[in-house]
């Protein structure tokens, strides 16, 4: 068996950066390229437990729990603006040792992952934007703003806390195994017998968008675009707009998914970000129709 066809399991780690402990977790082995996973907003690295496992082997795939999601320590005061996400993530591949990533990012992470290729370009080798638009839309930003006013709940069990998981978007295509298995993933041990579900409530309230469009132009490396076919997040003409601002950016469709294709599609999402990442064998089927490829 291959290290590429080798079934990698999920590791898990700690690293102290700029004073708090982020957690990540781990698949495939230590001597070959790394290859960066960053989640949505409100999610966490439990997200990519699909997709990791099919990047690993050829990949050292990571996936970081930002600051106040996941197992990640809670900034305080509350520090939640796109350019602390982006430090995040630097100070995390200078704990880890990672001079040079192939960075893949979904939704809010995508975000992160375009705004940090455009500042620190020596330290992305490649890019891929799962669902994921340069800016935010009123109606999503008071969505977040109104969840950010309700206090955080507790619960007196791990099922209990998984039962109130929520989707956000809530449309999705996932089997509803998944999603239960995601939901309870997902819980956090706050102690003394209560658990909750979901990031730090002051994210949703304090979080400050960016707009990535002018920097967009500045990305240098390889790019793919991954749209959801079904997505109520990245338009059709969002989608090319972004293909367009990227120079020699690419872009492709999933069909039949929503904005969660990372653990709705895994075996489509792995197979496009494999054949399109360097180092991977020429000639693989990218799996999602191709829009346009090419610049703009």
């Amino acid at each position: 068996m291959s290290q590429t066809d080798r079934p990698w399991s999920r590791r898990e780690g700690m690293v102290r950066v700029g004073g708090l402990r982020l957690h990540y977790a781990a698949w495939g082995p230590r001597a070959v390229p790394p290859l960066l996973l960053l989640h949505g907003g409100a999610a966490n690295t439990h997200w990519f437990d699909w997709l990791a496992p099919r990047l690993a082997g050829a990949f050292r795939v990571l996936a970081l729990d930002f600051p106040g999601h996941g197992q990640s320590d809670w900034p305080r005061p509350p520090r939640y603006r796109m350019g602390d996400f982006v430090a995040a993530v630097v100070g995390f591949a200078e704990a880890m040792g990672l001079r040079r990533l192939d960075l893949v990012g979904h939704s809010m992470g995508g975000k992160v992952a375009m705004l940090l290729a455009a500042t620190h370009p020596r330290r992305v080798r490649s890019l891929v934007i799962l669902d994921a638009t340069p800016d935010v839309s009123a109606d999503g930003l008071a969505e977040m703003r109104q969840i950010g006013t309700r206090p955080m709940r507790l619960f007196p069990s791990r099922a209990a806390a998984a039962r109130a998981f929520r989707l956000i978007p809530r449309e999705t295509v996932v089997p509803a195994a998944r999603l239960r298995a995601l939901a309870a993933r997902s819980t956090r041990h706050r102690g003394h017998g209560q658990w909750s579900i979901g990031p730090d409530r002051e994210f949703f309230g304090r979080v400050v968008p960016q707009v990535a469009w002018p920097l967009l132009p500045r990305i240098g490396c390889p790019t793919l675009v991954l749209r959801a076919e079904r997505s109520s997040i990245l338009s059709r003409q969002t989608a090319e707009m972004l293909r367009r601002a990227i120079p020699g950016a690419t872009l492709h469709e999933v069909p039949d998914t929503c904005h969660h294709l990372v653990f709705e599609r895994p075996a489509e999402v792995g197979r496009a970000i494999r054949a399109f990442l360097p180092g991977n064998s020429p000639g693989q089927s990218p799996g999602p129709r191709a829009i346009q490829g090419g610049g703009g």
